[in-house]
């Protein structure tokens, strides 16, 4: 075994750990720009066009540098983004345990980040988001997701665990949502929680 071997942890925690530290490396590298690709900039008219009223709140899951947030704030919609390794967050957490109260978000989204989760946690993702949208009108989702490998490595290891087709990717969500298409934005998955 040589010393460029990566050896990949079975427990899920440990995993969890072994994944979170090569995006630590990618947050704190120097003038680096992993993270600033703001894969939601052509999502903002579909979130503020939403009737019968605009959302006033909106969570972004595996936000990087948090520039989506960033922008809506300015277009005067508040908002949180959440991301595990990146300071510029507005809450470091992981996907799976975010530290907000049940029904904040009249919309979740989340761009180029699910395919970043462990298989096992696409699920107890997915019911996370639910948790957090709003039960009136059911909150609605805007999601991107990449279903090829990563380009970007880090110690040889790519950064898409979860590699998957697209209609792998929506019978996850419709487990949770209901796909809403011709929204205007054929790039984005989108559509409303459903709740119990």
């Amino acid at each position: 075994m040589s010393d460029s071997t990566v050896t990949i942890p079975i427990d899920l925690e440990a995993r969890r750990e072994h994944e979170r530290r090569k995006y630590l490396a990618l947050a704190g590298h120097a003038g680096g720009t992993y993270g600033s690709t703001n894969h939601g900039r052509f999502a903002y008219r579909l979130v503020l066009g939403w009737k019968p009223r605009p959302p006033r709140f909106v969570v972004d899951f595996g936000c990087g540098r948090n520039l989506f947030i960033q922008h809506l704030r300015r277009l005067g919609i508040d908002g949180l983004g959440i991301d595990f390794a990146f300071p510029e967050a507005d809450i470091v957490a992981p996907m799976h345990r975010v530290p907000v109260s049940a029904g904040i978000a009249d919309v979740v989204t989340s761009f180029d980040a699910l395919e970043h989760l462990l298989p096992e946690e696409v699920d107890e993702v997915l019911d996370e988001m639910r948790r957090i949208a709003v039960r009136r009108g059911g909150g609605r989702f805007v999601f991107s997701i990449c279903t090829r490998e990563s380009k970007t490595k880090v110690n040889g290891e790519g950064l898409h665990p979860t590699v998957r087709p697209l209609k792998w990717w929506l019978d996850r969500i419709g487990r949770v949502g209901t796909v809403r298409q011709g929204l205007g934005a054929p790039r984005y998955i989108a559509g409303v929680f459903n709740h119990a």
